[in-house]
């Protein structure tokens, strides 16, 4: 796993706090490795040694994105548009579709692209997807089914408890009318 951000949610996610000490710490978690990589130090693929996936967590300008992605070739990107980023992800969702799509055309880097509608509406992604000229959207491009407005139950399992929502571990009781591993399970295995 790589962690590209500057808040170490992730490195802090699988340490469960632990703040990294400096640019290219590493860890093993079970059978992963996460990396601190504040600066963005271009990672040699023999340093990813056994691994088959590298999942890169971006808090960065999509210019920035578009560099990491130029460089890194994912097989799979997610677009999460959540309930209190609604108004400007959608905005932003046409622009972010066509950079993809013009990578595919100009580059050749052409990675599945999945809209994810975290607590908004299909629908409401759909109408913004649906104005977008299909020559502006990623070749391989799909929107995911809506996930449910689960904002503070995320939270308070990613942030304060440090495991994932779906575990059974302290689960939040409003949780068990979902099959939450299953909707994320899907989102990669399609």
């Amino acid at each position: 796993m790589v962690d590209c951000d500057d808040q170490a949610d992730l490195w802090q996610f699988f340490t469960r706090g632990v703040i990294p000490n400096q640019n290219m710490d590493s860890r093993p978690i079970q059978n992963h490795t996460i990396l601190w990589n504040p600066n963005r130090t271009r990672i040699p693929k023999v340093e990813l040694g056994e691994h088959n996936h590298a999942i890169l967590d971006i808090d960065t300008p999509l210019s920035n994105t578009v560099e990491i992605i130029l460089g890194e070739h994912p097989d799979l990107v997610l677009v999460p548009i959540n309930t209190s980023q609604e108004i400007k992800a959608l905005r932003n969702l046409p622009r972010t579709l066509q950079v993809f799509s013009n990578l595919a055309k100009n580059t050749g880097v052409n990675p599945r692209v999945i809209v994810v509608p975290l607590g908004v509406s299909e629908y409401s992604v759909k109408k913004v997807v649906e104005r977008i000229e299909p020559t502006n959207r990623p070749n391989d491009f799909r929107l995911a089914p809506a996930f449910p407005n689960l904002q503070e139950e995320m939270q308070k399992a990613v942030y304060s408890d440090y495991r994932y929502i779906w575990s059974n571990e302290n689960q939040d009781p409003n949780l068990y009318n979902y099959d939450l591993y299953n909707y994320f399970d899907a989102l990669l295995t399609c």
